[in-house]
């Protein structure tokens, strides 16, 4: 972390990625400018360890190539060439297209996706799905990874929820098969260890 002229503040708050750890986190604001993000060592699960998504998660924050407003793609496919459009532009893109598409091909030719990634609670999973209703859109499992997730545990366990990943220090017989824990459930290991 760089030198710092004035007071910095320690903010207590949760991760914002979409992850069932929940992790405790430490933000550092100087300045009204969020300049570090740390694990919080008090929480009980996480004890201040992040994974690989948030180290770094200060200056991703303020990354000048972070897309902020609309844009509209100008060169071909994969150039990387856009121009920044209003909202009102977007919006009436957006509509012009999904009206041609329903013409062509009826409403269900729209499958909306969604997945909770840092939106919260509000406007996560369940967040559009009224309007999506309303157009007759197709109907779909959302995030398709979780339905996926779900039915291979039915599949294995049956119908039982997940134990308590803190419960693993008092296990006899740890078995991961077909995982990296480290890159992938890191906030288990110290459980590993313990027991």
């Amino acid at each position: 972390m760089a030198t710092h002229t004035s007071d910095i503040k320690t903010v207590k708050g949760a991760c914002p990625q979409d992850c069932p750890d929940t992790c405790a986190m430490l933000y550092s604001v100087e300045d009204g400018r969020l300049v570090d993000v740390t694990g919080d060592p008090d929480h009980p699960f996480t004890r201040g360890y992040l994974c690989v998504k948030l180290r770094g998660f200060a200056e991703r924050h303020y990354n000048p190539n972070r897309v902020l407003y609309p844009l509209r793609r100008v060169g071909k496919k994969g150039e990387g060439k856009f121009e920044q459009i209003s909202w009102d532009e977007a919006l009436s893109e957006i509509e012009k297209r999904w009206k041609s598409i329903i013409e062509q091909d009826g409403p269900e030719a729209i499958l909306p996706h969604a997945s909770a990634g840092n939106m919260g609670v509000l406007n996560g999973l369940l967040s559009g799905d009224a309007f999506f209703n309303q157009l007759n859109s197709s109907v779909a499992e959302k995030p398709y990874c979780g339905s996926c997730a779900s039915t291979a545990w039915i599949m294995t366990v049956g119908k039982s929820g997940g134990m308590d990943p803190e419960c693993l220090a008092y296990s006899k017989l740890i078995l991961v098969w077909g995982m990296n824990m480290m890159s992938t459930n890191s906030h288990a290991w110290p459980f590993i260890i313990e027991a």
